[in-house]
C-alpha cells in the first residue's frame, strides 16, 4: 500500500498538487489569525487584522510560484502591523512568524537574485529588531551579574539568529536543486559526448574499410579491364566477335569500376540508404526549379543513351548543383543543354552571375560535382566569369554486342 501511494505521488503530481496545498496553508493561518486578533480591539482593529491576514495568506500561497509578489505581500502586511501595533496594540501572533518564514524560504529557494537579496536584507533587519528588543527587555543594562549578563546576551544573540534559519535553509533548497539540474546537464553532455565519439568511431571504421574494398575490387577490375583490351586487340584481327565480346567485357568492368566508387564514396560520407534519383527524375527536378522563381531554358539533343546508376546520379546532382547555384548567385535564369551522342552525353549549364561569389559559397559545391563526374569517369570543367557555365562529359554505356554463334 505504502509502495503504491509513493509510485502514484510523481513529481508531476507532487507540482500539481503544491499551489492548492500552499492556498490552503495560508487561508489558514489567515483564519487563525483573524479569530484570534479580530475580537481584541474595535472595528479598526479588526480591519487591520484582516488586511494583515489577507496579505500574509496571499503571500504563503505564492511563495512557490511568485515569490516576488509573496515578498511583496509580506513587506505590505508588516507595514499595516507596525501602524495597528503603534495606534490599537499588536495585531499579530505566532502564524504571522511562520507565515514570514515561509515566505522568506521561498524568496530564497525559488526567486531571483534581486529577490534573494531583498529577502536577505529583510531577514538581517528582522534579526537586527529581534536582538535590539531583546536586549532593551532583558535587564543586560541593568544587570551587575557579569555572568548574567553574558547568558541573556547569548540568549537573545541566538534567538535573533533564528530569523535567518529560513533565509539559509532556501538557499540550501536552492544549491541541492542546482546540483541535481547540473548533474543532469552534465550526463546529458557526457551521453551526447560518448555519441559523437562513436559516430566518430563509425565513421573511422567505414572510411577503413572503404578503403580497403577500393584497394581490393579497384585493383583487380582494373587488371579485368588491362587483359581483356589487351585480348581485343589481340583478337580483332582473327575474330571480330571475339574482339566484341572483350569490349564489352571491358566496358562492363570499367561501368562497375565507376560504380564502387561511387558507392565507396557514398559509404565514406555516410549518406542515407535508400534509392537515389536518376534521369527519369531529371524532368521533376527542372519542373521544381522553375517552380522555385527560376527561369530556365532547356534544350536536349539526341536521343537519351544508356547510362549506368551512377552515372544516372552523377548527371542529376551535377544539374541540381548548377541551378541550384544560378537561383542563389544568378540574375534568375539559367540555361540547360544536353547533348546526347553515341558515346557520351554532354551537358552545359549557363547563367549569367551577379558577381564574383566568394571561394566559401560556391567552392565546395563545384569541388562535388568535380568528384562525382570523375568518379562516375567523366570529366567536369567550369568557366567563372560574366556567365558563369558549367560543362560536364559523362561516358555512355556501351550497347551489349551480339556474339555470333
Amino acid at each position: 500500500m505504502f509502495d503504491r501511494l509513493i509510485t502514484w505521488f510523481t513529481p508531476e503530481r507532487r507540482v500539481a498538487l503544491a499551489f492548492p496545498a500552499e492556498i490552503a496553508l495560508g487561508a489558514f493561518l489567515m483564519l487563525a489569525l483573524m479569530l484570534d486578533q479580530a475580537w481584541r480591539g474595535g472595528f479598526l482593529a479588526a480591519v487591520i487584522t484582516f488586511t494583515v491576514a489577507v496579505l500574509l495568506g496571499l503571500g504563503v500561497a505564492l511563495h512557490r510560484v511568485r515569490p516576488e509578489l509573496a515578498l511583496a505581500s509580506l513587506v505590505a502586511s508588516g507595514s499595516i502591523g507596525v501602524f495597528g501595533t503603534l495606534f490599537y496594540g499588536p495585531p499579530i501572533n505566532g502564524f504571522v512568524y511562520v507565515a514570514a518564514a515561509i515566505v522568506m524560504f521561498g524568496a530564497a529557494a525559488h526567486g531571483s537574485p534581486g529577490v534573494r537579496w531583498i529577502a536577505l536584507a529583510f531577514s538581517g533587519l528582522a534579526a537586527l529588531v529581534i536582538f535590539v528588543t531583546g536586549i532593551a527587555s532583558s535587564g543586560v543594562f541593568y544587570g551587575v551579574d557579569l555572568g548574567y549578563v553574558v547568558r541573556q546576551a547569548t540568549f537573545v544573540l541566538m534567538t535573533s539568529a533564528f530569523a535567518l534559519v529560513p533565509w539559509l535553509l532556501g538557499e540550501l533548497v536552492r544549491s541541492i536543486r542546482n546540483r541535481r539540474q547540473l548533474s543532469a546537464t552534465v550526463a546529458t553532455v557526457s551521453t551526447q559526448r560518448d555519441a559523437a565519439l562513436t559516430r566518430a568511431d563509425l565513421e573511422a571504421e567505414r572510411t577503413r574499410v572503404a578503403r580497403d574494398v577500393h584497394d581490393i575490387v579497384a585493383h583487380s577490375l582494373t587488371v579485368v579491364i588491362a587483359q581483356a583490351d589487351g585480348a581485343r586487340y589481340a583478337t580483332a584481327g582473327d575474330s571480330p566477335a571475339a574482339a566484341d565480346a572483350f569490349e564489352t567485357i571491358a566496358q562492363t568492368a570499367r561501368d562497375a569500376l565507376a560504380d564502387v566508387r561511387v558507392l565507396l564514396t557514398e559509404l565514406r560520407h555516410t549518406q542515407e540508404a535508400g534509392p537515389q534519383p536518376g534521369l527519369a527524375d531529371l524532368d521533376a527536378l527542372l519542373d521544381s526549379m522553375r517552380d522555385s522563381g527560376l527561369t530556365l531554358e532547356v534544350r536536349e539533343f539526341g536521343d537519351r543513351g544508356r547510362l549506368t546508376e551512377s552515372r544516372e546520379l552523377a548527371l542529376y546532382r551535377i544539374v541540381q548543383e548548377s541551378l541550384t547555384n544560378a537561383l542563389r548567385h544568378g540574375d534568375g535564369a539559367a540555361a540547360v543543354e544536353l547533348e546526347w551522342g553515341d558515346q557520351a552525353v554532354d551537358l552545359v549549364v549557363t547563367n549569367e552571375a551577379r558577381g564574383a561569389a566568394d571561394e566559401g559559397e560556391r567552392g565546395h559545391g563545384i569541388d562535388g560535382m568535380r568528384e562525382r563526374a570523375s568518379l562516375a569517369g567523366g570529366e567536369l570543367s567550369v568557366h567563372d566569369g560574366a556567365m558563369f557555365r558549367v560543362r560536364a562529359r559523362l561516358p555512355l554505356e556501351a550497347e551489349p554486342a551480339e556474339v555470333l554463334a
